[in-house]
């Protein structure tokens, strides 16, 4: 199962969306080599935590083999997510990967639909990408808020994906209705960012921001703000 582990990985460092500087080699109990995913958060850990992970690692070979061992087809490496379905737009959530359904048609909530890589949770960054500086990395959204309120006004501000774009269509357009000038939106995706604007409404493309955000542990920081 060790090449099998390799190629998986290789694979997964190639075509994941967060950049992997580099994998080195490790070795679980078994003595089976298996891939290190070696970012700035994994170079801090302990020699008890690389074996708590080696061991997550070969458990998820095994699991990946036992799948096959089946006729089942492998699980997706990551969340999948489209705004396109066929030739026409999707409809919210239709573009997104879902849970299997259990006999009584409903969603089976407890199965992750896709593969969970300990490794790779375990190895994201667990500081900030950035700090919120509004002449930074905020300088665009500021700018824009300052346009539409050029005088010092209330400034509103609602942060939409694809699939709540007409919601955010519907908040804005009462917004306009009530008297403010200052309505906008965070897209949290170039498509709806896009989408927003041919439909004439202010919008602050926020990918990049959110792509940063990705390279990170998001719950540690709720975690930490929360507790």
């Amino acid at each position: 199962g060790g090449t099998a582990g390799w190629k998986y990985l290789a694979k997964a460092a190639m075509t994941s969306s967060v950049f992997l500087p580099l994998l080195a080699a490790g070795r679980t109990a078994q003595n089976t080599p298996v891939a290190r995913m070696i970012t700035a958060e994994s170079e801090t850990w302990s020699p008890a935590k690389w074996r708590e992970i080696d061991r997550a690692t070969r458990a998820e070979e095994e699991a990946r083999q036992a799948r096959a061992r089946r006729g089942l087809p492998p699980l997706p490496m990551t969340p999948t997510h489209t705004v396109r379905c066929g030739s026409r737009d999707c409809r919210p959530g239709e573009g997104n990967l879902k849970h299997a359904m259990d006999k009584h048609g409903k969603f089976k909530q407890w199965e992750q639909p896709y593969e969970h890589r300990e490794g790779f949770v375990q190895s994201r960054l667990r500081s900030p990408p950035h700090r919120p500086r509004p002449n930074v990395e905020y300088a665009g959204l500021v700018a824009l808020a300052a346009r539409l309120a050029p005088r010092g006004g209330p400034v509103l501000l609602a942060a939409a994906d694809w699939d709540y774009r007409e919601l955010a269509l519907n908040w804005y357009l009462h917004a306009r209705r009530l008297g403010y000038r200052g309505a906008l939106v965070l897209s949290m995706e170039r498509a709806l960012h896009e989408l927003l604007l041919r439909r004439g409404v202010p919008s602050f493309d926020g990918g990049a921001l959110l792509a940063a955000w990705n390279r990170t542990c998001l719950q540690r920081h709720i975690q930490a703000n929360l507790g």
